[in-house]
């Protein structure tokens, strides 16, 4: 038997089209067949080593959701959402779930394995990552719509600005420790005068959190340890930084939406190009590091040498094995990432 618990990587979150608004999950993110947007348990890297990677698992449990951080894991209630508003639908938290599926399994006289992922949605990882990649958006629209109006001779300016957490006007690669982007165009055409949208990016809290991370990390395996389960794996991390998304696919689930008055003054349709998520070279090696930092508190999370427990090594995912839909899909994995995670599990449980 294959039990699991986890966040999105593990539960598994695909997005298969851009949402307005960001973030919707509903008709746009894939459910299996217990019908929950943003949680495909046999799409999950877990799933394919239960059905493809080893024959002799005859029962699955996935008892991730998006979203989760290890305190859900750990103790999630009954109506607690997931990421996609799902409804924590059980008595019992997700860890108590798997012990008692080991438990069982054990009676049974059945090997049971455990894997998870967990500790990012503790902190406000997404969101901080979601603000660069807003921030970064914006600024390629801005250059477009400067373009468009240089082209035409319209009496526009777009503008964008950096801040720090005091107000003061940064550098682009220094707003991932905290601050706002400040997108505006400025112009008297059609009665607008002033347009403009703040992103403010949040200070990374992870270094106050490691140390809860690591104790919820230990709860859980001791857990599932006490319940007698034969093989744990803990899956870390894999880097983010080579994920990319289509900005003009993106841009058309918003052009929609705009104010009408802003027609024949902005730009047509923004051409298909794929373009970074995180698309500053220092926020791609402040992330990196991040990942690293995260990685170890989780190993610290683990005991040492004990013949059951392992840490996995996240594989390197390239653009290939990444999702490219923002915001919801990139950086999850695809089918080509969960395959290279299901791949990192079976050598990690063997």
């Amino acid at each position: 038997m294959l039990v699991a618990t986890g966040d999105s990587v593990t539960s598994a979150h695909l997005q298969l089209m851009n949402a307005y608004p960001m973030g919707a999950c509903v008709g746009n993110t894939k459910a299996d067949f217990r019908g929950m947007p943003g949680n495909d348990m046999l799409f999950s890297y877990a799933g394919k080593y239960a059905v493809n990677r080893n024959q002799r698992v005859v029962e699955y449990y996935n008892f991730a959701r998006t979203g989760y951080g290890t305190q859900q894991i750990l103790g999630a209630p009954f109506g607690h959402r997931d990421a996609c508003k799902n409804q924590w639908a059980r008595n019992w938290p997700p860890v108590e779930l798997a012990t008692r599926a080991i438990k069982q399994a054990k009676a049974d006289r059945k090997a049971a394995y455990f894997v998870s992922t967990g500790g990012v949605n503790n902190t406000k990882w997404t969101d901080l990552l979601t603000a660069l990649a807003k921030c970064g958006l914006m600024d390629h629209y801005r250059f477009l719509m400067q373009k468009f109006f240089a082209d035409h001779d319209l009496p526009l300016q777009a503008q964008m600005d950096w801040f720090d957490l005091a107000g003061n006007n940064i550098a682009k690669s220094k707003i991932i420790q905290g601050g706002a982007c400040h997108g505006k165009v400025v112009g008297d055409v059609t009665g607008i005068q002033y347009i403009h949208h703040r992103i403010d990016v949040p200070v990374w809290d992870g270094p106050a959190l490691y140390h809860q991370i690591k104790t919820d990390i230990e709860d859980i395996v001791d857990d599932v340890l006490d319940a007698g389960a034969d093989k744990v794996v803990w899956m870390g991390y894999y880097d983010i930084s080579p994920a990319r998304f289509d900005v003009g696919r993106l841009a058309e689930q918003y052009r929609v939406n705009l104010a009408q008055k802003l027609n024949g003054w902005l730009p047509g349709q923004i051409p298909s190009q794929e373009r970074d998520l995180i698309d500053d070279p220092g926020w791609k090696a402040t992330v990196g590091a991040w990942t690293d930092e995260l990685n170890l508190v989780i190993r610290t999370g683990l005991p040492a040498n004990h013949p059951k427990v392992r840490f996995a090594p996240p594989p390197a995912l390239g653009v290939a094995d990444l999702q490219r839909t923002a915001f919801g899909g990139s950086p999850h994995p695809n089918e080509a990432g969960h395959n290279k995670l299901a791949g990192a599990l079976d050598a990690t449980f063997n």
